[in-house]
């Protein structure tokens, strides 16, 4: 009588813990928004369990016309974060049936690209907003922070073109591509690469009307929603051609 006893009182235990298990779900908690040499960063606090890479997406990864979102989808997310503006950029979170939609807005031409990614202990969601301009000195990253995957080791510009050559590691079908950036940060030339055991060559044409600033950089993007997963870049300067 007093072992079933026993067993009951561990099932009724057990049967109180697991809706309390069951109704743990995660919460955003603080926006924070801090400068990088190379771009902004929008950090979400998450509470409340394991915020998974997988959960996130972005529907519009494409900073450039101002706007930006970043999606984390997870069965019971809601978000408790008051709305920050810092560093030029607004940020806010919109809660959606299953999901919070993470909104960027910035002053347009200002951000090229949008790479997301999240980090534990803390959980977090890490948001970059890469800056369209040539890179400063800071900023100047001839091998690819995303553990190496794309490098640039070296480089000549002429009048009109552009010629280069590098590293490539562990890209889908080493498939990527170069691009030409002025001075305001637009693309002014673009080409799709394909790298060899390991290494790339190209040459890119680019069309400017004065001599001016500009950049290099070879980048990939994320076959699931096209945000950025890897880039290199390198300033230089840009003459018309004759």
């Amino acid at each position: 009588m007093r072992r079933t006893l026993l067993i009951s009182t561990l099932v009724v235990a057990v049967g109180w813990a697991l809706p309390a298990a069951a109704s743990a779900a995660l919460t955003a908690t603080q926006i924070r928004i801090g400068n990088h040499p190379a771009f902004v960063r929008v950090v979400v606090d998450v509470s409340g369990g394991t915020l998974h890479a997988n959960d996130v997406d972005s529907p519009d990864p494409s900073p450039f016309d101002g706007r930006a979102r970043v999606r984390v989808t997870d069965a019971g997310i809601s978000t408790s974060a008051t709305a920050a503006a810092q560093e030029g950029v607004a940020a806010r979170i919109v809660q959606r049936s299953g999901a919070i939609v993470l909104r960027l807005v910035s002053r347009k031409h200002r951000f090229k690209y949008l790479e997301h990614g999240v980090l534990h202990s803390p959980e977090r969601l890490v948001v970059d907003l890469w800056k369209s301009r040539p890179p400063t000195t800071k900023a100047e990253l001839p091998t690819a922070p995303q553990g190496g995957c794309l490098s640039i080791e070296n480089s000549d510009t002429f009048p009109g073109r552009v010629r280069a050559d590098g590293t490539e590691k562990g890209l889908f079908e080493h498939m990527f591509q170069m691009d030409i950036r002025n001075r305001a940060g637009r693309v002014v030339g673009i080409r799709s690469v394909t790298a060899t055991a390991g290494h790339w060559h190209r040459r890119v044409f680019y069309d400017v009307a004065v001599s001016q600033k500009g950049t290099i950089e070879v980048v990939d993007f994320s076959e699931q929603d096209g945000s950025l997963t890897c880039i290199a870049q390198i300033p230089t300067s840009l003459v018309p051609a004759p």
